[in-house]
């Protein structure tokens, strides 16, 4: 079979969830034969505008080729001049390469810097599209449906609230300079990962701020609902959407009704089934793990609120390990700033007795909540986390910024709640291989 993947590209320019699947699937599936074709978007030209496709130097056997001046790619920074991510291009490009190529099936795992065309292309030459729902870009150009006051966005009002919410992103210059292949070299390096560090602390920290959107800009409710618009344009059109949650699926179905759609959960090439080889030991002291970012989207303010009160009113059995910087950590925290790698999850899920996954923005599912399952390691998950699909009776639900009720949970957490947990874990939770997932992802491609 002959599949083409567009993503976002490749590690070490790009990182995170969606680049983790993709790439492991096109790593899985170049192994079983099939000839794998990849699409990222590019450089976009200070002076020359022509949107070009170009092939590029092949990475494990798949075939890899850069959309030079796709449109932006604003990442999780927001949107504030729609003509720019609304540009047409000439359809010929993309139909010229498809008839190069030749694909069976083209899997999409996101619509960034992605103009319509190519999807117009594609239903024009009668060739399968599936798409794959990591985030909600195309419905909320912040792609997390998270609003700068604290609560998710159920109701946008008629997308006026986008307008603030949209204030702060980045201009075309800088999005540039972050595409051109000498940014890509030079990400990583000490400098290049200050800046950018800083820029996200400042990002994040400037949230809760009241923002007013800059001025000369012709903003408007209008052309955000266009954008949206632009956007559900293509996805109406794919032939399948993936949903990796029931979550996903519903929070997808607010805005369109897809062709054809299936909720197939997902996994990674490095999540194995540990549950035999984790002993677990009962300790007076819960020790709680935290391994998302310390963000307030992802549940740490909720988080460290229910911690904070526990601990002002004198219950003290608990610690929390968190990966990721913190400011001004209490006593009952452990931070280690510089975060963590997966070969380091063995040794620190021996030392956790439960994980806390408590996001308010939604998230279409979660690998750290697989991950701790995999360990036999019990969770707590809010009940905007996809991952909640797969955790049977091995966790606990907690409704979305929930204070009260997370003490509630942690107080909870007798020896004899948490041995029952990890015994459910064992026997009635399956933790999905990497083989099932193949599997799965043909027969949605056969299906189509």
């Amino acid at each position: 079979m002959k599949i083409l993947h567009y993503f976002l590209g490749f590690p070490p320019y790009r990182s995170g969830g969606l680049t983790k699947y993709a790439v492991d699937l096109m790593d899985g599936q170049s192994d079983d034969g099939n000839k794998i074709y990849a699409l990222w978007p590019g450089k976009i030209d200070f002076i020359l505008k022509a949107v070009k496709i170009q092939p590029r130097k092949s990475i494990r056997n798949i075939l890899s080729y850069e959309l030079i001046n796709p449109l932006p790619i604003p990442l999780d920074e927001g949107i504030n001049d729609i003509n720019l991510y609304t540009r047409n291009c000439d359809i010929k490009i993309y139909r010229d390469f498809l008839e190069m190529i030749d694909p069976d099936v083209i899997h999409i795992h996101t619509l960034m810097g992605l103009h319509k065309e190519f999807i117009e292309a594609a239903v024009s030459l009668k060739i399968r599209t599936v798409f794959t729902t990591h985030d909600y870009f195309g419905i909320c150009p912040k792609v997390t449906l998270y609003r700068d006051d604290g609560h998710t966005c159920d109701d946008d009002h008629g997308c006026a609230d986008c307008i603030q919410c949209n204030a702060t992103a980045l201009s075309l210059r800088k999005i540039k300079l972050m595409q051109h292949p000498i940014y890509r070299i030079l990400k990583n390096t000490p400098f290049f990962r200050y800046i950018r560090e800083k820029h996200r602390m400042s990002f994040f920290e400037g949230r809760s701020r009241q923002k007013s959107v800059p001025l000369g800009r012709d903003i408007c409710p209008d052309g955000y609902r266009e954008l949206r618009t632009y956007y559900l344009g293509s996805l109406k059109k794919m032939d399948l959407i993936h949903f990796n949650s029931s979550l996903a699926e519903r929070i997808y179905k607010r805005y369109f009704i897809p062709k054809d759609s299936r909720v197939v959960s997902i996994t990674h090439r490095d999540i194995s089934d540990n549950r035999d080889i984790n002993i677990w030991k009962y300790k007076e002291s819960l020790s709680i793990t935290y391994l998302a970012p310390s963000r307030s989207a992802k549940g740490f303010d909720v988080l460290r609120s229910a911690l904070d009160e526990l601990w002002a009113e004198g219950y003290f059995k608990f610690g929390l390990n968190v990966y990721s910087a913190v400011d001004d950590p209490p006593p009952y925290m452990q931070v280690h700033k510089n975060g963590f790698t997966h070969n380091e999850l063995a040794a620190i899920f021996l030392e956790t007795d439960i994980l806390a996954a408590p996001s308010v923005c939604y998230e279409t599912f979660g690998f750290t909540v697989l991950e701790a399952l995999s360990y036999g390691v019990p969770v707590i998950v809010s009940d905007h986390v996809g991952s909640k699909d797969i955790i049977g009776q091995g966790g606990i639900l907690v409704e979305a910024g929930n204070v009260g009720e997370l003490k509630k949970i942690i107080c909870d957490l007798s020896k004899e709640k948490q041995e029952r947990l990890r015994a459910c874990i064992k026997k009635n939770v399956t933790i999905k291989t990497w083989g099932t997932l193949q599997d799965e992802t043909y027969q949605m491609y056969v299906n189509v």
